[in-house]
């Protein structure tokens, strides 16, 4: 079931980084997202593995 939630945000990244960037807010908002997504993927696989 995480296989899928993980996919869905590497996805969900791909896709904002194939966004063409037109002016300076597109490209803060991209990079906003997908830094965001990036941090939230790396948080989902380092705390399970923190619990053990």
């Amino acid at each position: 079931m995480m296989y899928m939630f993980y996919g869905l945000l590497i996805l969900a990244m791909a896709f904002f980084l194939v966004l063409p960037i037109t002016d300076f807010r597109t490209a803060r908002m991209k990079l906003s997202v997908v830094s965001s997504l990036g941090v939230l993927l790396a948080v989902l696989v380092v705390v399970p593995r923190l619990m053990h």
